[in-house]
């Protein structure tokens, strides 16, 4: 063992033994965020960084999915006043039940699994049928037994440019085209030669413009056309993906599911009934 693991070891022993001796003694106990906190001491400081970032969400669950940390972002993202508001609830108990419900299947592969989430492109409606999109990040916070005792996050509002004040240039066409005829057999390689740009300078300037690569943000539209449908019609599922640009109703239903946390039958239940 090399003298830096042993001290890594040591201090891993110190913090399981504090812990121990605070779960024992008659001190008052403490709330679960201290808890957390205690166990991945990290996660206050990200905290503290995270609230001068405006257009970031940060957040950490508790594995009983209650809120112990989160940024002033996130809180007016719940349309809350105060941090207090939002410690110790879960989803369920801010966030209207089509939300919470897209938030807790996603959190549940991380719990479960302790997979780490990169670059998911995420869709909310709100109750009334407006919709947002997110970019977000997930892990698994471990302790140092390596148990996962809860669940960061961070998602960036699509609503919010990249890159403020970008020329958009001859891309405006392209985006037009991606968001306008997103139903249709498009083929992106064709789109990026006729800007005259190589593949890789293409998708960096869209993803420099959109935050999404050219391939993102078509699903992106397609989703959100198909959405739309499944509020406002009864059209079957199959008909749906067909018209809306997906191979079939299963890879449909695979982008879907990703993209919301739902199935588009769930989808469509929460707001027609």
């Amino acid at each position: 063992m090399t003298m830096q693991s042993l001290r890594h070891a040591k201090k891993d022993h110190k913090l399981a033994v504090l812990l121990m001796k605070l779960k024992s003694s008659k001190l008052p106990s403490l709330s679960q965020r201290e808890l957390v906190l205690l166990s991945a001491p990290g996660l206050e400081a990200a905290e503290i960084l995270f609230d001068s970032i405006r257009d970031v969400l940060f957040c950490v669950k508790d594995k009983n999915r209650r809120y112990v940390a989160a940024n002033e972002a996130f809180v007016r993202r719940a349309r809350l006043q105060h941090k207090n508001e939002l410690l110790g609830r879960t989803a369920r108990e801010v966030f209207p039940a089509i939300l919470a419900a897209g938030y807790e299947k996603q959190d549940e592969e991380v719990f479960s699994k302790g997979i780490t989430v990169r670059d998911r492109v995420e869709m909310i409606t709100q109750s009334g049928g407006a919709v947002g999109w997110f970019v977000s990040q997930k892990v698994a916070v471990k302790s140092a037994s390596g148990e996962v005792i809860a669940l960061a996050g961070i998602s960036r509002d699509l609503d919010t440019p990249a890159k403020h004040g970008h020329e958009l240039g001859g891309m405006a066409e392209v985006l037009e085209t991606l968001h306008r005829d997103c139903s249709q057999p498009l083929r992106i390689e064709q789109l990026a030669k006729k800007t005259g740009l190589s593949w890789s300078q293409f998708e960096r300037r869209i993803r420099n413009i959109t935050g999404l690569t050219p391939r993102q943000l078509l699903t992106k539209s397609r989703i959100e056309l198909a959405a739309e449908a499944l509020r406002a019609t009864r059209e079957p599922l199959s008909m749906i993906a067909c018209d809306c640009g997906f191979y079939d109703q299963a890879a449909f239903s695979r982008q879907f599911h990703s993209a919301t946390g739902l199935t588009p039958g769930a989808y469509r239940k929460a707001f027609q009934g």
